[in-house]
């Protein structure tokens, strides 16, 4: 196996980030979701340090001097949509959070619309509707009681909330990743989210008071979140887009949702309901209709 091909690097890192959602949700009913989020970037922090520190201190200028979009990128993208995800898979299945994500890039283009003005065709709206349709039909369980009753999942709403977050750090990113070198540009955001997420966590411990414990399980899971689902996941996605481009690398997307719900189902006993068939074939051809080149420029999760 060509561990340097574009499309072996996309394959791994949609598999190491649908796996975040599952160990995600097994990890937030020991830890709460801002400390987990708090402690998966401090993990990367530590161990990215080393390797990019150089880098992003050559251009430590700009991280003054663009201060306000490195913080709207860790606002929405590494604090934002992560914290958001474990407090989702709180109140939701993994399976369901991994689905819902596969309408980002609906999102994304509805985003782009309002924030950059760029035009929709009228050939992508009935593709943004049938994924839109998807959407509601997840968070509804395919049930028109529950649509009527408007007694929805809160931790689907809550996933909802983390794929907006993840449309506006795509835009945003699209706006101004060229302002910043790639590494220095990771390095700062986790450094911004570290440092917003640090305070809200001890907020968070007070209120809750959880009782932490520490096993093998645990600590395992920290570090996978935190290594491999962060900063392996988000090289090999970095590094494919520098092969192939983004838009032949967003199609690959797709992919987080079957290995969510193959570890979901293998690891902690989750069970696949026809309202996942329904919604997921709903959202995917949404997203082929709306854009069937996948010419989106978009970054990963």
């Amino acid at each position: 196996m060509n561990w340097r091909s574009p499309y072996v690097l996309l394959i791994l890192a949609t598999c190491l980030w649908g796996g975040n959602f599952v160990v995600g949700k097994v990890l937030v009913a020991d830890i709460p979701p801002i400390l987990l989020a708090t402690l998966r970037w401090c993990i990367a922090l530590i161990v990215i340090t080393p390797i990019y520190a150089k880098e992003a201190w050559k251009h430590r200028s700009l991280f003054l001097e663009k201060w306000k979009m490195l913080t709207f990128l860790s606002l929405t993208g590494v604090a934002g949509f992560n914290t958001l995800v474990y407090i989702a898979v709180q109140y939701t299945s993994s399976i369901n959070a991994a689905v819902m994500n596969a309408a980002t890039p609906i999102l994304i283009i509805m985003v782009s619309w309002v924030m950059l003005k760029e035009p929709i065709s009228l050939k992508t709206i009935p593709g943004i509707g049938v994924s839109m349709l998807g959407v509601l039909w997840m968070i509804t369980r395919g049930s028109w009681d529950v649509l009527v009753s408007l007694s929805f999942n809160k931790g689907d709403l809550w996933m909802l909330a983390a794929i907006l977050c993840w449309a506006l750090y795509s835009v945003g990113m699209r706006r101004s990743a060229k302002q910043v070198p790639a590494q220095a540009l990771f390095v700062y955001t986790i450094i911004i989210s570290v440092a917003l997420l640090i305070p809200l966590s001890v907020v968070e411990v007070l209120l809750v008071k959880p009782v932490l414990h520490i096993s093998l399980g645990i600590g395992s899971g920290i570090v996978y979140i935190g290594v491999f689902a962060s900063l392996v996941a988000f090289s090999a996605w970095n590094q494919s887009i520098a092969l192939i481009g983004p838009a032949r690398c967003a199609g690959f997307l797709n992919l987080i949702p079957l290995f969510s719900t193959i570890f979901a189902t293998a690891f902690t006993g989750e069970s696949i309901h026809i309202y996942h068939f329904v919604g997921a074939a709903l959202i995917l051809t949404g997203i082929y209709a709306a854009n069937g080149r996948l010419r989106l420029k978009q970054s990963a999760p």
